[in-house]
């Protein structure tokens, strides 16, 4: 006996009812399930983009991303670049989480790039929607550091990919989070777009105090501008794509770096991170 289907609009998403029994949630999936401080995916960041449908319709879109259940020892799907830099499973973990580690000597680093450094995945352009989102944790703040999650330039990761002794990243097309510590101060999360030709743009110097603690960090593109979220909240300042050195067109890979501003081990763990855009 064929079922019926009747579709629903509703409050935060739209519901189709196959049968009075089957309910299949579309846009209001994550909206459901997530919680702006959870250790899932944000709301608000997430809430009205249909990632399920995208997963298997590639015509409304493309998500990527990873929560590190599987790596292998040398990295694979990601390149790992810089002195002494490794990345690599952490044991004793539930869920599964991986950390980059520059292992102690000053001016060590290690830069993870999605794709093996070969391709980007998201346009930084403003005509399709596009966000981001990672989940985080450092092991140290008081120490001189540079520290990246994000965006950047796709096959543009190298060695030195900041520069030495002052943490500062290399002038690459990027859009992201950053600690920038070139001497021993309290570490603290800044947002920035950089144009490789340009100019690094500091969105906001000051986004969030820096914590031994996992974090998550999201940006999210809606009609040419990007709104910068810690732990699932929006911050006030948000750039336009129109913006001088904004990477305008530029596709981009994730990154996750992290490097020593003295003789200390600096490393990143991260849990998960998620990348989709609309077609």
């Amino acid at each position: 006996m064929a079922r019926s289907v009747k579709n629903y609009d509703e409050q935060g998403g739209n519901k189709t009812v196959i049968g009075g029994e089957l309910q299949i949630l579309d846009d209001a999936i994550i909206s459901v399930l997530g919680t702006a401080a959870g250790g899932g995916l944000s709301p608000a960041i997430w809430g009205d983009i249909p990632l399920l449908q995208m997963a298997v319709d590639p015509s409304l879109g493309v998500v990527a991303g990873d929560d590190f259940a599987h790596l292998s020892a040398d990295g694979f799907p990601y390149e790992i670049v810089g002195a002494n830099g490794t990345f690599l499973p952490l044991a004793g973990q539930q869920y599964g989480v991986a950390e980059a580690v520059a292992t102690g000597t000053d001016n060590d680093e290690a830069v993870v790039s999605s794709n093996n450094n070969l391709a980007g995945i998201i346009k930084a352009n403003a005509d399709d929607d596009w966000a981001f989102e990672a989940r985080v944790m450092i092991n140290q703040i008081t120490t001189a550091q540079g520290v990246f999650v994000g965006l950047s330039e796709e096959t543009g990761s190298g060695a030195d990919f900041m520069t030495d002794d002052t943490m500062a990243m290399k002038v690459l097309d990027s859009i992201g989070f950053q600690i920038v510590a070139a001497t021993d101060i309290a570490a603290i999360w800044q947002t920035e777009i950089t144009l490789n030709g340009g100019a690094r743009v500091a969105v906001a110097a000051a986004a969030a105090t820096a914590a031994v603690a996992y974090v998550k960090l999201g940006m999210k593109c809606v009609d040419g501008t990007v709104t910068f979220y810690v732990d699932g909240l929006p911050l006030d300042d948000t750039i336009a794509s129109s913006a001088t050195n904004f990477p305008l067109d530029q596709v981009l890979q994730f990154v996750l770096a992290t490097k020593c501003g003295t003789g200390v081990e600096n490393s990143v763990i991260i849990d998960w991170w998620k990348a989709a855009q609309l077609r």
